[in-house]
């Protein structure tokens, strides 16, 4: 082995063991279970593992099948402990996409440059913290760096004729994981296959891309047809994402579930979900025509939030939310969470302010490699800030926008380039300084000028695992989020409680009524059956929902709820001759 390539597989080495190693002793010290959206993906996997690949179901209105399909690809070869399995190998393969920048810029970068974007990967701090979460956000993170690097090394080299099939297959990966990589990794994708390039050659790369993208995306639209009847790339909840972010309310988080503004304006909507997500755009576009001027600063005010907060609000899943952790980590977790959220928004204004610094180096110095990154990062941004500006949607856009910096870095440490590093290195203080104190301002100023959101004291509730409505009165206080089979009731400000008062149909010969409760303190029950009256407290096992069984087939039945702020409930059917199954929870996936 010669010197050179000794150094290189040291290096190689050092950054798997950086990128693999702290996210792998991370999840170690806290094994965060999927929550959420998270666990939906987790139980998607497991389906397409046990139930064939065309399983219908709830999942393919919120997901593509992209990382669904690599888990029940991974549970098959790890049938026990599906939550640890997906936990860990997100870990590991969020941690190897350090070797992406050292491997794929070998012809254009020397060895300390490639290190240094490897080591801005392997130590990003607000991605470890987030590694133990199996996000799409992180999945999609290797075809997402792996197509930016080969844009780059065809730009910076004259030589290198573009890889339009390659390009064609991590773009398509990336979409299959995540839907909105198809608008925000166009230009890198062009980019990587040769484009702009000779134009004798053009059309042919342009062909060959479309070919390799088309095949994979083409059999994943099938999927979605054999399962749903729908052929379609996209999931067909993305109005009711917009509607989410515009709706009334929605300033203090950035997003909030639109049902409960949806049914407010049209009554009707809410004992249809497919009607409801159709006429989503249509609510939409009135909503934005309604309040353009502010949701035009709000959408500013977003994505100033998003340049500054999003790695701190990605400290939640993976270390406060309900369920995330079992309860003897849950006061390490607090203390950690408390240290690490200021750093990381300082983190992650110093990458947002030196970001577009090397964006304007690179306009001034119009160097495209810096700038088609920079192009699939704004992208990325302008998606969030119309669909939903989450923090954990960001984690590509930081990805590339660390790209970015290690190219500009390598820029500014050639010779010659003094005036320009001292110039350039205080206008990225001076953002990032100019962010952290803008972003909490701009941010309290759009949700002072927002719209309270609607008030809504009667819902209809669907009854999980049969047919049948529940009728629902808010009697004090109101719902604070609505959808489907279940419902979030909280006190008005300034009072105590929620109390919401349901009446059940009847239930059929063979089963009893259940009542689904989230696992929360201080929520009192009174059930009215055949005109008594009796109050219950059912005990609850913790981190998860829970069926507790009513009364059977055939009594007349009216529920009484009351509790403190966040009261989650719904109803659904139980079998009267078993005991009553708890409804599956967080810690018990196989």
């Amino acid at each position: 082995m010669t010197p050179r390539a000794g150094r290189e597989a040291i290096g190689a080495a050092a950054l798997v063991l950086a990128g693999v190693g702290l996210r792998l002793g991370f999840v170690g010290a806290f094994p965060t279970e999927p929550v959420s959206d998270f666990r939906g993906l987790v139980v998607f996997g497991l389906r397409l593992r046990d139930e064939g690949l065309a399983v219908p179901g709830w999942h393919w209105v919120q997901f593509n099948a992209g990382l669904p399909l690599l888990l029940s690809a991974l549970f098959r070869l790890f049938p026990h402990g599906v939550a640890a399995a997906a936990r860990e190998a997100t870990a590991v393969v969020t941690g190897l996409t350090a070797l992406l920048p050292f491997l794929i810029w070998r012809p254009i970068l020397g060895l300390r440059a490639r290190l240094f974007a490897g080591a801005l990967l392997a130590l990003w701090p607000g991605q470890v913290f987030f590694s133990g979460v199996v996000a799409q956000e992180n999945w999609v993170l290797p075809p997402t760096v792996a197509l930016a690097c080969l844009a780059v090394r065809r730009l910076r080299d004259s030589s290198d004729p573009g890889h339009p099939v390659l390009a064609g297959v991590l773009f398509a990966a990336a979409v299959a994981i995540r839907q909105e990589m198809l608008v925000v990794l166009l230009p890198p994708a062009l980019a990587a296959a040769g484009l702009p390039g000779r134009r004798e050659s053009r059309a042919r790369r342009l062909l060959e891309t479309a070919v390799a993208a088309a095949i994979p995306l083409l059999a994943l639209a099938l999927e979605r047809r054999a399962a749903t009847g729908r052929f379609a790339l996209t999931t067909d909840h993305g109005g009711l994402s917009v509607l989410g972010t515009l709706a009334p309310g929605s300033a203090a988080a950035g997003w909030v579930d639109p049902t409960l503004f949806a049914v407010a304006v049209e009554p009707g909507l809410s004992t249809d979900p497919l009607a409801l997500r159709r006429a989503a755009w249509r609510l939409a576009a009135e909503e934005a025509r309604r309040r353009w001027r502010y949701h035009a600063f709000r959408a500013g005010a977003s994505a100033a939030r998003m340049a500054v907060d999003s790695e701190a609000q990605n400290l939640f899943w993976s270390l406060g939310a309900p369920g995330a952790l079992p309860a003897f980590r849950a006061s390490a977790a607090a203390a950690l969470t408390s240290a690490a959220a200021p750093l990381l928004r300082l983190e992650m204004a110093l990458v947002s302010g030196f970001f577009l610094a090397a964006t304007a180096w690179a306009l001034a110095r119009r160097d495209r490699a810096i700038l088609v990154v920079a192009a699939a990062v704004l992208l990325r941004t302008l998606v969030q800030v119309v669909f939903s500006p989450l923090g954990r949607l960001m984690v590509p856009a930081i990805a590339l926008a660390l790209l970015a910096l290690s190219l500009f870095a390598a820029a500014l440490a050639a010779p010659g380039e003094r005036g320009a590093r001292r110039r350039y290195l205080v206008l990225g203080a001076v953002l990032a300084a100019g962010l952290l104190g803008a972003a909490p301002a701009l941010g309290r100023l759009a949700v002072r000028k927002d719209e309270a959101p609607p008030r809504v004291l009667r819902v209809p509730l669907t009854v999980a695992g049969g047919k049948g409505l529940v009728a629902c009165e808010a009697e004090a206080g109101r719902f604070a989020a609505f959808s489907g089979d279940r419902a979030v009731a909280a006190p008005d400000s300034g009072s105590a409680a929620a109390r919401v008062r349901c009446r059940l149909p009847q239930s059929q010969p063979g089963v009893e009524l259940g009542l689904d409760l989230e696992d929360r303190a201080g929520l009192e029950v009174t059930v009215r059956a055949g005109g008594v009256e009796r109050p219950e407290r059912f005990p609850l096992p913790g981190g998860g929902w829970a069926r507790c069984p009513l009364a059977a087939a055939g009594a007349p039945l009216e529920v009484v709820l009351e509790g403190s702020a966040g009261s989650r409930f719904g109803f659904g059917f139980v079998r009267s001759d078993a005991a009553a199954p708890a409804l599956p929870r967080h810690r018990d996936l196989p």
